[in-house]
């Protein structure tokens, strides 16, 4: 019995190295179609394989194309495999990479309202909270994907800022660096949060707040999807002097101005197939970050760690699935109020609560949403524009349910203030509709529910998780 075991294993075995030499080939070798500003080098930096190397799997293929497509260099991608030769066993292929680039200079008109979204800034019914000017990006300097990125905004808040950043600085493309600087104005600051709304303060002819920052921030890839992150940055404040009487955080020995440094860690980690609306795949982000650096004698004093990670897959035929956790963990429960940012900023709220914020210093996350593909991506080409990288555009429909919730931990609520969610278990549920289109651009419209018993319709311009 053992041997015929062993036998039937050695078959086995034997059929499958067969069945996998039968599959693999060797690139003979790679051309690039429609690369007009993208140097080759740039492209072939994303390829898991060169001219000679033996081939043997799907998947190589098909994490290429997506490290493409994920450049953010390009609407289109597009593979297409020749054989050149089939002798003696050997097979032989060539690869031609279709690229349609993208337009890289946009002088973009910048048009914001001063909330934290769009529900916000409708309830607050004036029009004149809105910052206006131009944001002009080149996202492809000298075809090398170099990016520079200069803001000029006036109006309510101002901000006038200057970004450059160069992916490769080494030979073998490894070593990137990113450095900013700029100067920020502001009519008004949030300087408190109460009933789990932020208040604002509004200066009369002063601004309330004003800011200079700069920072520099090297970066090593290795592999094709883990990068490390090393960011060092300085921030000068100086706020209205009526903030200190009604929030002492603003107030330090040397009156309401505060410098300090910070020193981040980040490590990404991005098996995504597409980056801006994922369906299939994995992210994973840890962050240390270490505020005041002991430099200046009133610096604030915070330390913490955060955890993002994110996973998406397809159910079945058109259902795909996707949860998100992030949890932040500081040591400390305490922060000046411009610097206790935490349930309810950027990307960390719980949906359908979009009006609430927690200064929280601790808290955790479990986004969850299943989807349904309404119109699955199809490629369009729109008559009367002839140039493709405007004329030719991809569009997609999703419909879905989502299920969010959260906890917040030893969160200080000044006395006197009152907070219904705060250190406590939350909730949020509802429906929605994504659409997806070129240029990274998605349109989010929901309709949720959240554990207060209140009901909402909600905008947003990124993908749910």
């Amino acid at each position: 019995m053992r041997r015929l075991i062993v036998v039937l294993l050695v078959m086995l075995s034997v059929v499958a190295v067969a069945q996998q030499q039968e599959d693999c080939f060797v690139v003979s070798n790679i051309t690039v179609k429609g690369n007009k500003v993208t140097k080759l080098s740039t492209i072939d930096r994303e390829l898991l394989f060169s001219k000679g190397d033996t081939v043997c799997s799907d998947e190589t293929i098909k994490q290429s194309r997506e490290n493409l497509i994920n450049t953010s260099l390009f609407n289109f991608v597009d593979f297409d495999w020749l054989v050149d030769s089939d002798t003696a066993g050997i097979v032989t292929k060539t690869l031609t990479i279709s690229v349609v680039e993208r337009w890289y200079l946009w002088p973009i008109p910048y048009l914001a309202y001063a909330d934290r979204n769009l529900r916000s800034w409708y309830e607050a019914d004036n029009i004149n909270r809105l910052s206006y000017g131009f944001d002009l990006v080149y996202s492809n300097l000298w075809g090398l994907k170099h990016e520079l990125d200069l803001i000029v905004i006036g109006g309510y808040n101002q901000n006038y800022g200057l970004t450059y950043d160069v992916p490769y600085v080494t030979h073998r493309q490894r070593l990137g660096i990113k450095t900013s600087v700029g100067y920020t104005r502001n009519r008004e600051v949030a300087y408190l949060t109460e009933n789990d709304k932020v208040k604002f303060f509004k200066g009369d002819e002063k601004f309330a707040h004003e800011s200079f920052y700069a920072s520099i921030m090297p970066y090593y890839r290795f592999g094709y999807r883990n990068k490390l992150y090393l960011q060092l940055s300085y921030d000068d404040r100086a706020f209205n002097d009526s903030l200190a009487v009604l929030n002492p955080d603003f107030l330090n020995a040397e009156g309401t101005r505060f410098q300090y440094f910070t020193l981040s860690a980040i490590f990404k980690n991005d098996y995504r197939d597409d980056h801006n609306y994922p369906l299939d795949g994995h992210y994973l982000e840890l962050e240390l970050t270490k505020t005041g650096l002991g430099l200046f004698d009133y610096s604030p004093d915070i330390f913490y760690g955060k955890l993002t990670a994110d996973w998406y897959t397809p159910v079945y035929g058109r259902f795909y699935w996707a949860s998100n956790v992030t949890a932040k963990v500081s040591d400390s429960n305490k922060a000046p109020y411009f610097l206790s940012q935490g349930l309810g900023y950027n990307n960390d709220y719980v949906r359908a609560f979009d009006l609430y914020v927690i200064d929280a210093l601790n808290y955790a996350i479990c986004k969850n949403n299943l989807k349904f593909e309404i119109l699955k991506p199809v490629t369009k080409h729109i008559p009367f524009i002839k140039n493709d990288r405007f004329g030719k555009i991809h569009l997609a429909f999703y419909a879905n349910i989502f299920f969010d919730f959260a906890y917040t931990w030893n969160v200080v609520v000044p006395q006197g203030v009152d907070s219904k969610i705060a250190n406590k278990w939350i909730y949020g549920t509802g429906f929605g509709i994504d659409f997806v289109t070129y240029y990274d651009k998605v349109l989010r419209l929901e309709y949720g529910f959240n554990g207060l018993g209140e009901s909402g319709f909600f905008v947003h311009l990124v993908a749910p998780i």
